[in-house]
């Protein structure tokens, strides 16, 4: 992408590289492997960033969206289970597998490899879904016509054969008794084997994570059982489902100790908090600003949150589909404020375009609402504010996520004025564009004041600000190059410092792959700042010569980190 035609000449200061203090580490093997997909600003770690879950959708469907999923800001696309499995059409079948290998009705093993190889290009990273508590049949334990054999020829060592659940909320129940599909033996190390092996397969084809459904119901190493102790022995990102507690009739003291054994292993969702944020936006009520794990003792950075997920919605409403009916506006709103905060993933659920139980149906995409201006933006923010501190907030008017540098701002009624505590003057002084309506909003050391847009979301952290006049003497004699003998303005600035906040930082970077992107527009001074090589050319050499310069990798040829003056008409 080549910089327009520009009237301003550049004067380089040969001076000792500055040494900038910075937030952000990472590998030179990360750095390379990143170079395809730098154009998105995509994270390099699943943990650092939000999940896009393709419920229901092919592989080939989720490879074709590739392209808008990274422009999205999703750091991760999370998949329905790829196992075989009973039954056909509807959305439940996928979770009533017949045995642990990989391709059903969604894709290949092969398949899976293209998705994840094509992903990879993007940035974009790959989840899995993976069933292992169950295999199909009912709840007094009868197996499926079609589960696998090894299983019928084992059941009495296979399975726990301990009858149904029923009503109870004990622990052992939970662990031990069937959920309405016969009960896997997890404590029995052939189960285990058969399971790790195919995480190990879906590892090989490139996949990056795996999300275990129903994963309070398989017991925990203090509970004589290795299952997660030995998954976790997979270099993967891996996450749990976790509905409402480990044993929602425990007392909270042990269901602390379950839910932090279990972030030993693996991350946690953390349903109970996200149905309250939901809640809590759905009818303006107070915004609850800790996370139930998190008071458990359980870090930001191994919990997954979501404002709505594949069972609150496809369910029907008697059995836990409480968010079928409710606008899309209130989803994004909350998923919004979940988003913007630090550490935790959130992960955004593409909507069937059914609503019934029964008419939601596997190969079927759902919704592409997550291209909306509104859900990039919360996105773009997050990986830009990754490792900054943040502070939430919540009045009679507004919830607020604001970080280091920036703010996530949702009134309780849309497209209205909000005029928000800038507490800590977290957010520093300054003019900024609302990255969704595109409105102006005026920063204080004191308060965030401006007007949310119809979507009742607004995304702060594009400071507007003129670059500062450098306290230097005009040369005597106009360079050579100088178009005109008219009136100039020296200006100082810092190779790579392309936000010119006087600090070079992973949203420098963010903002070169942005404009490359044509998602941001940088002026002429930005320009000049984001060219890390000065070659006259802004591309994607100038990103890779900022991640490496932010990695502590010297690089012949990057100028980043030295000053430069340039002379500006006036």
């Amino acid at each position: 992408m080549k910089k327009k035609a520009i009237s301003l000449l550049l004067i380089m200061c040969m001076v000792i590289t500055c040494v900038v203090s910075v937030g952000f580490s990472v590998s030179a093997q990360n750095v390379d492997a990143a170079e395809s997909g730098a154009d998105y600003g995509l994270p390099q770690d699943c943990r650092d960033g939000n999940i896009l879950h393709c419920f229901n959708w092919t592989l080939s469907q989720i490879k074709a969206e590739l392209p808008n999923i990274a422009k999205a800001g999703f750091t991760s696309v999370q998949t329905s289970p790829l196992q075989p499995h009973d039954g056909s059409s509807h959305w439940y079948w996928l979770y009533q597998p017949t045995k642990f290998t990989v391709g059903n009705d969604l894709g290949s093993y092969s398949d899976l490899q293209s998705l994840c190889t094509e992903a990879h290009k993007y940035g974009v990273k790959i989840i899995v879904d993976v069933v292992a508590n169950h295999v199909a049949g009912s709840d007094n334990g009868n197996l499926a016509n079609a589960v696998d054999s090894v299983f019928k020829n084992n059941k009495s060592t296979y399975f726990h054969n301990l009858g149904a659940r029923g009503n109870a909320d004990d622990r052992y129940s939970t662990t031990q008794k069937n959920i309405g599909m016969p009960d896997l033996n997890s404590e029995n190390t052939a189960i285990q084997n058969m399971v790790y092996n195919m995480v190990v397969s879906l590892k090989d084809a490139g996949v990056d994570g795996i999300r275990w459904d129903a994963a309070k119901h398989i017991a925990l190493p203090s509970e004589n059982c290795a299952f997660w102790s030995k998954m976790a022995q997979i270099d993967m990102f891996q996450y749990g489902e976790i509905l409402g507690s480990p044993a929602d009739g425990a007392t909270a003291t042990e269901n602390a100790a379950w839910i932090t054994e279990y972030a030993q292993y693996i991350g946690v969702s953390d349903t109970v908090y996200s149905a309250a944020l939901m809640s809590a936006v759905r009818d303006g009520t107070t915004y609850k600003t800790t996370g139930n794990w998190n008071k458990k003792g359980v870090d930001s950075g191994k919990i997954v949150n979501w404002s709505e997920s594949h069972d609150s919605y496809s369910n029907e409403v008697s059995s836990g589909g409480w968010t079928k009916n409710l606008s899309q506006n209130v989803v994004d709103k909350a998923y919004a404020l979940l988003a913007a905060r630090a550490d935790s993933q959130t992960l955004y659920l593409s909507r069937p375009f059914q609503t019934a139980h029964q008419s939601i149906n596997y190969g079927v995409k759902g919704s592409t609402h997550f291209t909306s201006a509104e859900i990039a933006a919360v996105n773009k923010f997050h990986n830009a504010m990754i490792g900054k501190d943040e502070k939430v907030l919540g009045s009679n008017t507004y919830y607020a996520v604001l970080r280091t540098g920036g703010a996530v701002i949702v009134p309780k009624t849309n497209d209205s004025d909000v005029s928000v505590n800038n507490t800590n003057s977290m957010v520093p002084e300054g003019t900024y564009l609302d990255e969704v309506s595109g409105n102006t909003f005026t920063v204080t050391a004191k308060t965030i004041t401006g007007h949310v847009g119809s979507t009742g979301i607004a995304v702060l952290y594009n400071r507007i600000a003129e670059p500062t006049v450098a306290p230097t003497q005009a040369p005597t004699q106009a360079p050579t190059l100088a178009p005109t003998e008219a009136p100039t303005e020296a200006i100082t600035i810092t190779i790579g410092d392309a936000d010119l906040d006087g600090d070079i930082s992973i949203i420098d970077a963010t903002y070169v792959q942005q404009s490359l992107a044509t998602i941001r527009t940088l002026n002429d001074v930005q320009m000049i700042a984001a060219d890390a090589d000065q070659d006259g050319d802004v591309s994607s050499i100038d990103v890779t010569g900022l991640q490496r310069y932010l990695a502590g990798i010297v690089t012949s040829g990057f100028r980043v980190g030295e000053t430069a003056t340039i002379y500006k008409s006036i």
